[in-house]
């Protein structure tokens, strides 16, 4: 997005645009990752964005955090000298991915998630599909007998057989489907987070 000057920037904000402290622009809140300074002056990634205290908002491209940490923009964004974990980086990547996994089980509680070749299948040939997650180690001949007639959903494969076997309590899984739209739309946001971090 275009940069935004500072009278525009009130206008931004009560539209739900938030401000990069990295290359000040402004996008949409649900495309952001957040963090904040606890009182011991230490960066903490909100992962649920619920933490007290003014929001460090950032678009999140791999460049622009690594900018963040390496130039020590932080510093600036928070008005002073803060503490960034050596490990900051794999703190948000693996946060991202756990709200991910913990949304695909939140799908399962709710009986709006289809797992196994027939259980997906079944879901795609009644159209309920909105996401669709296969395991990164998943074999591709699988992949195409369920997916080669359809496009209409986005299809990740950001997780092992183990992670996604541990959301439907089985050993491992290769193929997982979101039924329902809302938790699909959050997903859906999660994984290109994810992917933009990960600078895919």
């Amino acid at each position: 997005m275009n940069k935004i000057n500072r009278h525009q920037h009130k206008r931004a904000a009560d539209t739900g645009l938030k401000l990069c402290f990295v290359t000040k622009e402004f996008h949409k809140r649900e495309e952001m990752i957040r963090f904040v300074i606890s009182p011991s002056r230490e960066v903490v990634f909100d992962v649920c964005e619920k933490l007290p205290g003014a929001g460090i908002w950032l678009y999140p491209l791999k460049e622009s955090f690594l900018l963040a940490v390496n130039k020590k923009i932080f510093y600036k964004a928070a008005k002073g000298t803060v503490k960034i974990p050596e490990n900051l980086g794999e703190i948000v990547l693996t946060s991202l991915k756990s709200k991910a996994l913990q949304l695909l089980s939140i799908a399962r509680k709710s009986g709006k998630l289809n797992f196994g070749f027939e259980g997906v299948k079944k879901a795609i040939e009644a159209k309920q599909v909105y996401v669709a997650f296969e395991a990164e180690d998943a074999a591709k001949n699988g992949h195409d007998k369920l997916y080669r007639l359809t496009d209409k959903f986005p299809i990740y494969n950001c997780f092992t057989r183990q992670e996604l076997g541990n959301v439907t309590g089985q050993d491992e899984q290769v193929h997982l489907v979101v039924t329902d739209e809302k938790i699909a739309t959050i997903l859906i946001q999660t994984i290109k987070k994810i992917n933009l971090f990960q600078g895919c």
